[in-house]
């Protein structure tokens, strides 16, 4: 367990992550010494069991999540340590996800609820969350509320908000909380599922927020029409027919544009003030101290109403 060696694969072992939780420290050391005492090995090749170890920490609850990412769950030392680690240090849940596959990503398609709840609570800019083990949440809690903050400000007067690439919700509940109509679209069916759960624990939110389960693509030519429309796509940025349809078809007056990725913000920015749209602010978040990454957060106005 440890860092990768810039450009490679190749741990360097740690004995802490100075960036970590303290809690999420504790426990994945002691992972650690549990597994190394029950004689498990790294998966490499044919040879080794264990994957990886994803553990999230609440910043505004005392929740701990961790998750085992192992390459099969045939070896029964991996169920003794585990068992092991539970009676000595149980985090709030636990699960076990298999990953086959000798690919880059952390979870694979199978995951099994071990110990605790199912799903991890957090709350962010005063709206709560709900998080699935293999589902995507920023991990910098702070500063993504910061990124709320900087839509909700954008959002303002209350309006009608269509929610692109919603993930569970992290704008669009807070949105909705604050008395927009808002509609979010997701393809991930286990971030909705998220979201309409987490929907449940925010009780002003819960009637002005509806998921759609579907690929923004697909979705758009269904949506309805909006004074406001966020977007929050992944790092390849949003697809010529996303833009063409929230930029040349729904025209909304307001457009909020999240990035984790300042190349194809700039490319997709060029298409949209080609659109007839001007850019209002441009506000960089640094959401991963210690590294180049930062996320965007821009607004755009039609010129029809500039």
């Amino acid at each position: 367990m440890g860092h990768y060696v810039r450009g490679t694969r190749k741990v360097i072992p740690v004995v802490e992550c100075p960036v970590h939780d303290a809690r999420g420290n504790a426990f994945a050391f002691a992972a650690r010494d549990a597994f190394t005492a029950a004689g498990l090995q790294a998966a490499n090749g044919e040879r080794g069991t264990l994957r990886s170890l994803a553990v999230r920490a609440g910043c505004h609850t005392r929740e701990l999540m961790a998750t085992l990412i192992v390459s099969n769950d045939r070896d029964r030392r991996v169920r003794s340590a585990t068992r092991r680690l539970l009676e000595e240090t149980p985090p709030t849940s636990m699960h076990l996800n298999v990953h086959a596959r000798a690919d880059a990503f952390i979870f694979g398609p199978s995951t099994r609820h071990l110990h605790g709840s199912s799903r991890m609570r957090e709350e962010v800019a005063g709206a709560s969350f709900l998080m699935s083990p293999a589902a995507f949440f920023q991990t910098n809690v702070l500063a993504a509320a910061m990124l709320v903050r900087l839509v909700l400000d954008a959002a303002r007067p209350v309006s009608r908000v269509l929610d692109l690439y919603a993930g569970s919700g992290l704008f669009a509940i807070p949105l909705a909380a604050a008395g927009h109509d808002v509609v979010a679209v997701e393809e991930n069916r286990l971030a909705v599922a998220d979201g309409e759960a987490a929907l449940k624990l925010n009780g002003a939110a819960q009637r002005r927020c509806r998921f759609v389960a579907r690929r923004v693509e697909a979705a758009l030519a269904s949506l309805p029409s909006a004074d406001v429309v966020v977007l929050d796509p992944p790092r390849e940025g949003c697809s010529p027919a996303v833009l063409n349809g929230v930029f040349g078809r729904l025209r909304p007056a307001t457009a909020i544009y999240v990035s984790c990725n300042p190349e194809t913000l700039a490319s997709d920015l060029g298409s949209i003030c080609r659109a007839g749209y001007q850019i209002a602010s441009v506000q960089p978040v640094d959401m991963f101290p210690h590294t180049a990454h930062i996320e965007t957060v821009v607004i755009v106005h039609s010129a029809r109403t500039c």
